[in-house]
C-alpha cells in the first residue's frame, strides 16, 4: 500500500484541498459499496456527508474531514462531530 503524501495532495488541488478531499472520499465510498450513480446529498448536510446507505441490515454513513493539522489538534472538533 502506497502512504499518501498530503503535501503533494494540497498542491495538487490548492484551490480548495478540503472540497477535493471531501469529493475524494466520497468517490471511494461510493466505490467501496459499488453505487455507480451516487448518493443523494445536501450540501453542508450535519454530521454526515451524504445520506446514509442500507447495506445487509446495517445503516451505514460517512464523514470526511482534511486537517492541516494533527487530529489530537482537532479533538474537540472530532467529538462535536460526532455528537451530531
Amino acid at each position: 500500500m502506497v502512504k499518501p503524501n498530503w503535501d503533494n495532495f494540497k498542491a495538487k488541488f490548492n484551490e480548495n484541498p478540503q472540497d477535493n478531499f471531501e469529493w475524494f472520499c466520497y468517490l471511494l465510498f461510493c466505490q467501496e459499496f459499488k453505487i455507480p450513480a451516487g448518493i443523494f446529498r445536501y450540501k453542508n448536510q450535519s454530521g454526515i456527508e451524504t445520506n446514509p446507505i442500507t447495506k445487509d441490515n446495517e445503516l451505514i454513513g460517512w464523514q470526511a474531514k482534511f486537517y492541516d493539522t494533527k487530529l489530537s489538534d482537532n479533538k474537540a472538533d472530532l467529538i462535536e462531530m460526532i455528537g451530531k
